[in-house]
């Protein structure tokens, strides 16, 4: 029964419109929906065909629905649609054809629908076996980044506590040490578990909470009151005075905390990082420049991709979760903002960050 056309004799309005209300909602769902979704009718009919079905196989909604499931499926659908009931929600593979009769190997879910304990059709989603694998390949990634990254912080956490337990009469210096470095861990662990949480926000597209004009100044200022910074190792040059940035505070935060904290881990001893901006009634600009191990051409395509790391003998004894660039680009585009960079190895690196102007 098609309830968007056609309303059974007596039916309450009420009724009615609640009906049309779900039905409303679940179209609205299934056009959202990022995978595939088809409905097959008791008949194997298609029924329904979203807009994640058709942008993968070329075919409009207008052109399937009507059609046999048979002209979608590759080899004998019945295999997929039985008479049986199934209560539960079925794995499937199996392959679908394009408007260009090309094979597309999936991998889906198929339930059955029902009505009076009936076969009343089948619900079908999909996605691209290469863009299940992909989803699995950064769920294992995310596990291990994420555990290798908890490991360390935690182990350091846990053997200062132990040696502070077993050892009472540590002198007050050494006990204020041992404090520092407990605290400096958890510091590390809270940064972790935010950018983690920040990436499920680069996800959903909720980046930005409020847009203002700030001094540049202000921010970097309570960068380097937060960061480990030890001025002996590395010197800082700012030529910030007076410049002012539009953005989310808290984003810009930490667009410049990830840049300016990548600048000094991985600048040598003596190395120095640069910090200079330029405002106009249009943007600003902000140029990092860091005198650090550089990154190979070869690299620089991927620097801002989910748990890039580049892997090198110079970088292996740096931790980090490959999130922190990720999370710069995402913010910055957010800001509608651009982000380049230039490098030359075992020379430094130079990201340059441009900004518009907005009230």
């Amino acid at each position: 029964m098609d309830i968007g056309r056609t309303l059974p004799a007596g039916i309450n309005r009420d009724l009615a419109d609640e009906l049309l209300t779900f039905k409303s909602l679940y179209e609205t769902l299934a056009r959202c929906a990022s995978d595939c979704i088809v409905e097959v009718d008791s008949q194997g009919c298609i029924a329904r065909f979203n807009y994640a079905a058709e942008s993968l196989t070329g075919y409009s909604a207008p052109s399937m629905v009507g059609r046999s499931i048979d002209d979608l499926i590759e080899g004998p659908a019945a295999t997929l649609f039985t008479n049986e009931l199934h209560t539960d929600v079925r794995t499937v593979g199996f392959t679908v054809r394009d408007t260009q009769a090309h094979p597309i190997a999936v991998r889906g879910r198929i339930v059955s629908l029902s009505r009076d304990q009936q076969i009343d059709g089948w619900l079908v989603s999909f996605a691209p076996v290469r863009k299940v694998r992909e989803i699995e390949q950064l769920k294992n990634e995310l596990v291990s980044t994420v555990s290798h990254e908890l490991k360390t912080p935690l182990s350091a956490i846990k053997a200062y506590t132990a040696t502070l337990r077993a050892n009472p009469e540590l002198y007050d210096g050494q006990r204020e040490e041992f404090l520092a470095i407990i605290e400096q861990q958890a510091d590390r662990l809270s940064r972790l578990i935010d950018d983690m949480l920040l990436v499920t926000r680069v996800n959903a597209e909720q980046l930005l909470r409020r847009r203002v004009e700030i001094a540049l100044d202000t921010i970097l200022n309570r960068i380097f009151s937060e960061i480990a910074f030890d001025a002996q190792r590395h010197s800082v040059a700012r030529h910030t005075a007076g410049v002012t940035i539009s953005g989310d505070p808290e984003r810009l935060h930490d667009i410049f905390r990830n840049i300016i904290e990548n600048a000094l881990k991985y600048s040598p001893a003596g190395g120095k990082v640069t910090i200079a901006a330029t405002a106009s009634a249009e943007r600003t600009v902000v140029d990092i420049r860091d005198e650090g191990v550089g990154i190979p051409d070869e690299h620089l395509p991927y620097i801002f991709d989910r748990f890039y790391r580049v892997d090198s003998e110079l970088t292996a004894s740096v931790g980090g979760s490959g999130l922190g660039l990720f999370i710069v680009h995402a913010l910055v585009r957010a800001h509608g903002g651009t982000i380049d960079v230039r490098s030359i190895p075992d020379s430094g690196t130079t990201f340059t960050l441009t900004f518009p102007v907005r009230a």
